[in-house]
């Protein structure tokens, strides 16, 4: 008799964990979001990451609400040090990340749960993004095609930015995971950005299977706040990243992990050049075309 995967995992417990940084205007849609879903064996963690707004406040009605939610305030340490202490506190067979301006769809975690088995540890989703001034949602997908399992492993090490990019919400995964030959995968607090890249190629390196929704159920907001103006800080996050995912398969001695790092590294090191190249460009092109003008 074929037994439902979604009835084995009923007893499962997941575990949600929100950072809060100073997005208290979005912290209630975010929560009523987990709140309604359809599956209710979970618990919500939400660390409020040294807030300077009523995080707190709108915080503790949610706690008041329900006891599902957990509230853990912290000295700010930035993104990666919110999530991790998510992580220590969390007791779920399941990790869910929700940063505070996002949503889940009502029956993400259900349909999710559904798609697992012995031999699949993390199940993505597609996400709509919307626009938070309009509330208007872009409905087309922005993850498509989907990859296979292996080509999953090596697509979110080769065409992280350039083709691939996935919000964190859209993943769900088995905790067991971050546990493995006595490494505790946790997300690295000293990059300044794209922590998420390389928390994500080691636990898609260690799964043994990744499905996938070809099908949205996060909705992933577009703001002023969610959009980094830093180009320079950006990149040299993307290359302190990638220099970290190039030691961890050295460690592990993987040559064909080590080969796709170092291909990813030259090719932004190439792409820096043609950058530099622009405004080197942009620099003396004024004057050159005034020269030609005023002649």
């Amino acid at each position: 008799m074929e037994i439902n995967n979604f009835m084995i995992n009923i007893q499962s417990l997941v575990s949600i964990i929100v950072p809060c940084y100073n997005q208290a205007q979005y912290l209630d849609e975010c929560l009523r979001s987990v709140i309604e879903q359809s599956y209710t064996n979970w618990e919500c963690i939400i660390i409020n990451d040294g807030s300077s707004d009523n995080t707190r406040e709108i915080a503790h009605q949610w706690l008041k609400k329900d006891s599902r939610f957990q509230y853990i305030y912290k000295e700010n340490g930035g993104l990666s040090s919110a999530r991790n202490t998510g992580l220590k506190i969390a007791r779920g067979d399941y990790i869910q990340f929700l940063d505070s301006d996002d949503m889940l769809n009502r029956f993400k975690l259900e349909k999710q749960l559904d798609c697992f088995t012995s031999a699949i540890d993390i199940v993505i989703c597609d996400y709509f993004p919307f626009d938070n001034e309009t509330k208007a949602f872009k409905r087309e997908r922005y993850m498509n095609p989907f990859p296979s399992s292996n080509q999953f492993k090596i697509e979110i090490i080769s065409k992280w930015e350039s083709g691939l990019s996935i919000p964190c919400h859209c993943i769900l995964f088995k905790s067991k995971l971050l546990n493995q030959n006595e490494q505790i995968i946790r997300f690295e607090e000293s990059l300044p950005n794209h922590e998420d890249w390389v928390f994500w190629v080691k636990v898609f390196y260690y799964s043994q299977g990744i499905s996938n929704l070809s099908y949205s159920l996060a909705d992933y907001r577009i703001h002023q706040e969610s959009m980094c103006s830093d180009y320079v800080t950006m990149k040299e996050g993307f290359r302190l990243a990638g220099k970290l995912n190039l030691l961890f398969f050295e460690n592990l001695n993987e040559g064909k992990f080590i080969k796709l790092c170092q291909e990813k590294l030259d090719s932004f090191v190439e792409k820096k050049k043609t950058f530099n190249i622009i405004k080197v460009i942009k620099l003396f092109l004024p004057p050159i075309i005034f020269k030609v003008v005023k002649k």
